[in-house]
């Protein structure tokens, strides 16, 4: 046996095959491009005894068993519930068999995947586990799922795998003798599968036509994930060492020989090799064998068969694969990770692009290929545009002839003004139909029309600002409902950079605006909007200005500047008393009012508004509009805040349906839904989608608004919210952290916002004992909040009464003391005295004054607590926390037998409140066991190991607990 010719022989094997169909002179330059010498040493050794009896008789694969020396297992008989039939394939990681199982009356087959003896060391244990974790969490109609797995009796691992009946992806091409662009659609299903794969933060590693069945109905099927690595870093494991390496080196990319970081490039490497295969019939060769030949140049005689299998002549096949087809396969098989395709999604997207005519990532795009890639996409009709023109420029010539003898300065306007008509009817006829809401979700579709009407843009109206202008604008709108937004402020810009005037001028302005709200660039857009408001030349697109006004500024958390703003929109569009009346004015006016009036604090007003709004929306465009969706997701907003979930959420999912089919999957506007949505869910104690929901929207707005969006960090706080809910403290406050950061980037230090967050990640803090952290954010947040939003408003109250908190459990009860009273005035007038959040806030300082001995300040303040208690059901956890501060008085004053029965039902209520309640909780079962103890009940016991194991479960002891239990 030679142990380096079995030590390598995967890599070998390959490369021996490629060897042994060259004649005898072409080997030597292949040898010569083998970079690694011990690897082309071998391949010399085995060459040379190439001579010797029997070497050519059989495959590679029976000389590698004279050279290894490795018999064939025997077949097992069963494994697990599993009853083999027989042997469908070998891989370098094990035996594949086609296996049954009866389950439940009928036959289950399966392809069970049995790894080899030598792989049942404790680290291959662990990576089978693994993998069928990361098999379970996949799922997609291209990717064979995950059945079964376990152990043989000896250790050996095994998992069940769907069973697909099929054929090689590249087999089953060449039998039905597919062209290139059928081979193409095929291999862009292929691309999906993967790219599924890849959002779920798995990399398949080992991607080959072995592994890609297509099955009787031509649908393509991944098979084997047994050797893909997970991504995520809390799945690591040591994994990446030589000697467990498991590989295909005819389809491994380069840093899978040396070793370095798998990512989703080396998938994209794999693709690029089964791409090169797929079009030209052969391999590129192992990664590390220098070819500098692109695809199309591989084309020979020698290809007339893979030729024939696309139904072409090898010139014909050379022809066809020459140009952009080599750049992207190139590309795809770059040996540097980072210079080819970022993603298997940008690989399939240069081949739509090829196929649909468009331009190509791949090729740098100069004017002249976009305009050739234009005129092939539009054959017909650039031909009757140009008969269009030619015709007008005849009209317009006898038009100039018959009036020579007219004043030529009038002619020569006359002409222009005809040259500009037709320029901009032919060019507005283009653009027919770019919008989502006139597609109904075509989004393709729809980008190709933009990406039409921004070449003939570029092409015709260099030396006309004006039409430039207004349809730079028409385009920046279209990209903005895309959700292209850099693409979208580029034109934008280029709009206001035209130079034209009046309304032309304030409508790029505003788009401008619209543009740089959506990316949360508040700053820019509203001077964009105070240059409209400004201009009296633009007096006709003031309305709308001040009404985009008002919708930035209650993003922005200024509510009574809004509101003026949307007062002098009222006042203005009343000045004009066609426009005050008109149903389109009216719905723009109250979509615009509604949230104004939620922000200042008229959540009954705001629906109303919006009600009126959503019916005469539905009137005016139907369910399917974008408007429509915008409404129904304001409203939403406004009946959670009422405590309406079911509506709320009814409403969500209609607007998250409507924005997904108008908008795409990747528009903020669908991820701004899906937020909302989360909470509706959560609300409806459906933790597990809410928290799916504001991953899909953190994910999507990363993506389309870039990492410093303040809608990052809204959704970040949520989860941050929900974490804390489930009783995890510490990822509460790393993903409040983070939020917090994301916030300061984006929407400045003083910003309402990092003030609220500030004083929600103190709480977090001073609930998991970090009390100087807490103490500090506290601080900072009150300041935020009074210079941003002055000292009456209920925000500072807040801010007061959780600096009060952090003030007290780190002993300093006076200065708590002084922050109750600094904010329970704030409260009261801001929130009124019977609203929750101030009956909490009295509570707490109730049980201040009783730490401080100051009984009859506490009975005081409890009194005015328990009189407010009928708007919350009996047994509602809240209640019981509210209830909680009288209760403790009776305990104080030695009146046990009035507290017992209510600390009990206490207890039993906050048991039900989730882990923000727990330390209510533990208190009141310490003050019931108490209780029972002077009474003599003999459940004292019982009750005080309750509320130990209750306070085992804190992070830390609050000053309270610790002194009530003694």
């Amino acid at each position: 046996m030679n142990a380096a010719v079995a030590a390598r022989w995967k890599e070998l094997a390959p490369l021996l095959d490629d060897l042994l169909e060259l004649d005898a002179a072409a080997r030597a330059p292949f040898l010569a491009g083998v970079a690694d010498s011990e690897l082309r040493g071998l391949l010399e050794d085995l060459l040379a005894r190439e001579s010797r009896r029997g070497f050519l008789d059989g495959n590679s694969a029976d000389y590698a068993e004279t050279l290894i020396g490795t018999p064939p297992p025997a077949q097992p008989q069963r494994i697990g519930e599993y009853r083999i039939l027989d042997l469908i394939g070998e891989g370098g990681s094990g035996s594949v068999y086609r296996a049954e199982r009866e389950v439940d009356g009928y036959t289950q087959q399966v392809a069970l995947k049995l790894l080899r003896t030598g792989l049942r060391d404790p680290a291959e244990q662990a990576r089978f586990r693994r993998e069928r974790r990361i098999l379970a969490r996949l799922e997609h109609p291209a990717i064979a799922r995950l059945i079964d797995g376990g152990f043989t009796a000896e250790g050996v691992p095994w998992f069940a795998l769907e069973y697909v009946e099929g054929e090689p992806i590249t087999r089953w091409c060449d039998a039905r003798r597919l062209d290139v662009n059928a081979r193409l659609r095929l291999f862009c299903q292929v691309c999906e599968a993967v790219e599924a794969a890849h959002r779920a933060l798995i990399v398949h590693r080992d991607i080959k036509p072995a592994n890609i069945l297509v099955d009787t109905q031509g649908r393509p099927r991944l098979l084997d994930f047994g050797i893909a690595k997970l991504l995520d870093d809390s799945e690591r494991e040591d994994d990446t060492r030589t000697g467990l390496r498991r590989l295909t080196p005819a389809y491994a990319a380069p840093e899978q020989f040396s070793g370095g970081v798998i990512t989703t490039a080396t998938d994209v490497y794999a693709l690029g090799v089964l791409l090169h295969e797929l079009l030209g019939g052969q391999r590129p060769g192992v990664a590390g064998v220098a070819d500098t030949r692109n695809l199309s140049q591989k084309i020979g005689t020698q290809s007339a068969e893979a030729a024939q299998a696309r139904g072409l002549t090898p010139r014909q096949l050379a022809q066809r694969l020459r140009g952009e087809l080599d750049l992207i396969v190139a590309t795809a098989l770059a040996a540097d990770p980072a210079r080819r395709y970022p993603s298997v999604a940008a690989l399939a997207a240069d081949l739509q692009a090829h196929l649909h005519g468009r331009p190509v990532s791949a090729r740098p795009a100069s004017a002249i290929y976009k305009t050739k890639k234009f005129l092939l996409r539009h054959r017909a009709g650039v031909a009757a545009a140009v008969l269009v023109l030619l015709t007008g420029v005849a009209g317009v010539a006898a038009t100039w002839r018959e009036s020579a003898r007219a004043n030529a300065a009038a002619a020569e306007a006359l002409q222009q003004a005809q040259r500009t008509a037709a320029v901009k009817d032919f060019l507005l006829a283009l653009f027919a139909g770019v919008s989502p809401d006139e597609s109904k979700g075509r989004a393709v579709g729809a980008r190709e029309l933009i990406e039409r009407g921004e070449a003939r843009l570029a092409e015709t109206l260099a030396t006309h600002p004006e039409l430039k202008s207004e349809l730079s604008t028409a385009l920046a709108g279209a990209y903005r409902q895309l959700g292209a937004l850099e693409r979208a402020f580029q034109l934008a810009d280029q709009a206001v950079a035209a130079g034209a005037g009046g309304d032309l001028a304030a409508a790029a302005r505003l788009e401008r605006a619209r543009v740089q709200q959506a990316q949360g660039l508040f700053d820019g857009a509203e001077s964009d909007l105070r240059r409209v408001l400004g201009d009296s030349a633009a007096a006709d697109s003031h309305t709308a200005a001040r009404l985009q006004l008002v919708d930035l500024l209650v993003e922005k958390g200024q509510p009574a500047a809004a509101r003026q703003a949307l007062d002098e929109a009222l006042a203005g569009a009343a000045a004009g008393a066609a426009a005050g009346t008109a149903p389109a004015a009216r719905l723009r006016m109250l979509a615009a009012l509604g949230p104004v009036q939620f922000s200042a604090g008229d959540v009954a007003g705001a629906e109303t508004s919006l009600r009126e709004a959503l019916q005469l929306a539905r009137t005016a465009h139907g369910e399917k509009h974008t408007q429509t969706a915008r409404i129904e997701h304001d409203l939403a907003v406004i009946l959670l805040q009422r405590g309406a979930t079911e509506e709320a959420a009814q409403l969500l999912a209609g607007a998250e349906a409507t924005r997904q089919q108008l908008l795409g999957e990747h528009h903020p506007d669908l991820a701004q839904t899906r937020f909302n949505l989360a909470v509706a869910r959560q609300r409806l104690g459906d933790v597990a989608a809410a928290t799916a929901l504001y991953q899909r929207a953190l994910e999507n707005q990363r993506r389309s608004l870039g990492p410093d969006h303040p809608d990052v960090a809204n959704s970040l706080n949520s989860l941050a919210l929900l974490a804390w809910s489930q009783g995890d403290a510490d990822t509460a406050i790393a993903r409040l952290q983070e939020a917090l950061d994301v916030a300061q980037r984006s929407q400045g230090g003083a910003h309402p916002s990092v003030a609220t967050m500030l004083g929600t990640l103190s709480g977090f803090e001073r609930y998991a004992g970090r009390l100087d952290a807490a103490l500090s954010h506290a601080r900072q947040g009150l300041a935020l909040a009074r210079t941003g939003l002055g000292e009456t408003h209920y925000l500072v109250g807040v801010a007061l009464v959780g600096l009060a908190s952090s003030q007290n459990e780190l002993g300093d009860g006076e200065a708590a003391a002084a922050s109750y009273r600094e904010g329970l005035p704030i409260l009261d007038a801001a929130l009124g005295n019977r609203h929750p959040d101030t009956l909490q806030a009295r509570a707490a300082y109730a049980d201040l004054l009783l730490s401080l001995g100051d009984r009859a300040g506490a009975q005081r303040e409890s009194d005015q607590v328990q009189a407010a208690l009928g708007e919350l059901p009996a047994g509602h956890p809240r209640r019981a926390r509210l209830e909680l501060v009288a209760l403790r008085l009776h305990v104080a004053a030695h009146e046990c037998a009035q507290a017992e029965d209510g600390l009990a039902a206490a207890a039993a209520s906050l048991a039900k409140g989730g882990s923000a309640l727990l330390p209510d909780l533990a208190s009141a079962q310490l003050l019931l066991a108490r209780c029972q103890t002077e009474t003599g009940n003999s459940a004292a016991a019982q009750t005080r190991s309750a509320a130990q194991a209750t306070l085992a479960r804190l992070p830390y002891l609050p000053r309270r607990l610790r002194a009530e239990r003694g």
